[in-house]
């Protein structure tokens, strides 16, 4: 067991939590910022692939860094992945063309992978019991706080700096979180793996051209449904996609069966229902806060006619009810040791939430909307922390890296998937709305509720199934030991 002094283990959190947070806030922040860019660099052709190039690397490569790290180590992983984004932010600051733009934003989010899907298991290899919760929770956390502030930030910097502020604010901090792990993680945390396993080579191509097509033909839906083209889902930038992604993956699951070291874990998932159901589960439960977080601020913007700044602050009811909610769900889950039953009580807020905005329209009173954002953000908080606390007790410390990974894996295909829905349902709905005679601003009204309706209210109705579905006691944690690094004398 390797000892670190208190100030040390002070020290490492620090860093790794920055670095989770500057990865999720560059998914966002970069959003608010794109007109500008657009304008500067003459790009317009290129608009949706500034953000396509950071996701595809950013999911691809969450569950290989995870896995690989069971072999190498997580510091040179972690290492890897933050030099890949710190120079991936240099390059973005210094673009002078769209395609150079998008080529570093591709850069950046082949190193986020590292910073997100890490930082959650290093917390798991370096602290237990109620520790470790507490950090899961507040792990999560960022993920609400990185939807709604990212906006917040890309906007500031764009109007009172510049739009090129967005990547030189990771330099400075994520320098020191490099410095700080390079200093302070022992290498060999997290080594399980013996080298002569043979790599999972085969897995590691089918799986990125698997995510990456699933993820381009979703994107292109979600963007051209928000410019309102409504291209069908048969079309071959869209469906195609979308279906030649599924094959690959059906590929890939064969491939899995057979490897020795997996990159997805099918084994575990195969052998271990309950494992099982929290990947399903974490797929599905955080759809609420992705379509709101998407149609939510612009519903504010168009049809209130509200700022950007302020139409962010009005969607922090979902983010407030979030923040409490995963770590007051993460400490319930360790003190009673069961948490199939906080994650379902929190479902059945979401749908209560999802249920409120059925009747969403535009004379709906400001509070009430808060309130149905405030019971979406509460429903979604303790399936972000608690599902990964029942991950950790549910595997072998030895095949976290691999469960864990896959797990965040399935979350953003998720959350990608959501997103693509709630953008379809609305623009049907708006064009069906406009269609019947109402105003514009009672169409959006309606659009947005009955989108956020239907996509908050499935998540929460699979999750809970997939939850429901495990046996009698099946929601039980048995206490781990610690797994906390004892501090030096």
């Amino acid at each position: 067991m390797v000892s670190l002094s208190p100030s040390r283990q002070r020290l490492l959190l620090a860093a790794v939590m920055s670095g989770l947070m500057l990865a999720m806030l560059d998914q966002t922040i970069v959003g608010t910022a794109l007109p500008r860019v657009v304008e500067d660099l003459d790009g317009q052709s290129l608009y949706l692939w500034v953000v396509t190039a950071y996701l595809v690397p950013a999911t691809v490569t969450l569950p290989l860094y995870a896995r690989l790290s069971d072999r190498y180590g997580r510091r040179r992983l972690l290492l890897i992945g933050m030099v890949l984004f710190l120079a991936g932010s240099a390059l973005a600051a210094g673009a002078q063309s769209m395609g150079w733009l998008v080529g570093a934003r591709a850069v950046q989010g082949a190193g986020a992978g590292a910073l997100e899907s890490l930082s959650f298991i290093l917390v798991a290899d370096l602290y237990g019991g109620r520790r470790n919760a507490a950090l899961q929770g507040a792990l999560a956390g960022m993920m609400g706080f990185a939807f709604i502030a990212g906006p917040l930030i890309g906007g500031f910097l764009t109007d009172h700096v510049d739009w090129r502020a967005c990547f030189t604010v990771n330099l400075p901090i994520g320098v020191m979180a490099l410095i700080a792990i390079a200093t302070v993680l022992p290498a060999e945390i997290g080594r399980s793996e013996r080298r002569d396993v043979p790599l999972d080579l085969a897995g590691i191509a089918l799986l990125t051209g698997a995510v990456s097509l699933l993820l381009v033909g979703l994107n292109e839906k979600t963007h051209a449904d928000a410019l309102g083209s409504l291209p069908a889902w048969t079309e071959l930038r869209t469906g195609g996609l979308i279906a030649a992604g599924l094959a690959v993956g059906v590929v890939l699951l064969v491939v899995e069966r057979r490897a020795p070291a997996p990159i997805i874990p099918l084994r575990l998932l195969a052998e271990n229902r309950r494992l099982a159901a929290i990947c399903v589960a974490g797929t599905f439960a955080a759809f609420g806060l992705f379509c709101g977080v998407l149609l939510l601020p612009r519903y504010f913007q168009f049809s209130r006619g509200v700022s950007a700044t302020h139409s962010g602050l009005l969607v922090y009811p979902l983010l407030l009810g979030l923040v409490v909610a995963v770590n007051v769900g993460a400490q319930v889950i360790v003190q009673r040791l069961e948490f199939r039953t906080p994650i379902v009580a929190g479902m059945g807020l979401m749908a209560l939430g999802a249920l409120g905005f059925a009747t969403f329209d535009a004379s709906t009173p400001d509070a009430l909307s808060l309130l149905f954002m405030g019971l979406i953000g509460v429903g979604v908080g303790p399936a972000l922390s608690g599902l990964q606390i029942a991950l950790q007790r549910t595997v072998a410390p030895a095949e976290i890296g691999a469960a864990m990974g896959t797990l965040l894996l399935l979350r953003q295909l998720g959350g990608a998937g959501a997103l693509a829905a709630a953008e379809t349902i609305y623009a049907t709905r708006l064009h069906d709305a406009v269609a019947a005679g109402d105003g514009a601003r009672q169409a959006a009204a309606t659009a947005t509720g009955g989108a956020v309706f239907a996509v908050a209210l499935a998540g929460a109705a699979v999750a809970s199934i997939a939850l429901l579905s495990l046996g009698r006691g099946a929601g039980r944690l048995a206490p781990l030991p610690e797994q906390a690094v004892p501090a030096a004398a």
